[in-house]
């Protein structure tokens, strides 16, 4: 009779306390959108560095915008509105301080008197045109000669890593890092002055100095059809 009472009070007991179990295990899906946009948030440290961080903080802030509105329009069906504001605070505060560092360095990295030009729509898009049936620079290329003038390049790799006092700067890492013969309006023969010697980076750098167009028929067929007497050498502050 004792082990009849028992079973019936386990029975009675069992339902309630699973119930009970299943509402204190409240969970609430989270949208996808919301960790993304956090984990966006931490790329874009690399913003910092790189253009590309500040891709990935608008990424982020859209991202966590729209995952927040997701949460709010869902009336508590949904969690994660936590992750999706942290993914949002931290993408909004690193675009701002990128965006701000970046212009700073674009402003200052120019040495004092001289002046910026593109490698790439400045020198290599213009080229050469043909004048009584003789190829010469185009007119404004030919302009900058003489000019102390800033760009930016890739070192064509010739075997030396310090202590360079001459190399060839190719327009992008493309032609000067994956093979080929890069085009002679795509190179400038980068010679150090003043004692000054540069060092080898597969990343892109700076140069500054006073640029000079160089005779072809003199120096060869696959020498660059440009030259940069440079005081100035280093890493590219910016990639633009």
């Amino acid at each position: 009779m004792s082990q009849t009472l028992d079973q019936l009070q386990l029975t009675a007991v069992r339902p309630a306390t699973i119930e009970s179990g299943l509402e204190d295990f409240n969970y609430k899906p989270i949208p996808p959108l919301a960790p993304v946009s956090a984990l966006l948030g931490v790329c874009a440290l690399s913003g910092l560095l790189s253009l590309l961080g500040l891709v990935f903080a608008v990424f982020g802030l859209v991202l966590g915008l729209i995952g927040r509105r997701q949460i709010q329009r869902a009336e508590g069906d949904l969690g994660g509105s936590k992750i999706a504001m942290a993914g949002v605070t931290i993408s909004a505060v690193l675009l701002v301080c990128s965006t701000a560092l970046h212009v700073y360095w674009y402003q200052t990295e120019v040495p004092a008197g001289f002046q910026r030009i593109s490698f790439g729509a400045d020198i290599s898009k213009k080229g050469f045109v043909e004048e009584d049936g003789e190829g010469r620079a185009h007119p404004d290329i030919a302009a900058l000669s003489g000019k102390p003038l800033f760009l930016k390049g890739f070192i064509y790799p010739e075997g030396r890593l310090d202590g360079i006092s001459s190399f060839i700067l190719c327009k992008d890492n493309g032609q000067c890092c994956f093979g080929g013969q890069p085009k002679l309006t795509d190179m400038i023969r980068v010679k150090m002055v003043d004692g000054q010697t540069a060092r080898y980076s597969e990343h892109m750098v700076s140069v500054a100095g006073v640029f000079k167009l160089r005779d072809l028929r003199a120096a060869g067929n696959l020498e660059p059809a440009f030259e940069l007497e440079a005081s100035h050498f280093g890493p590219a502050k910016t990639s633009y």
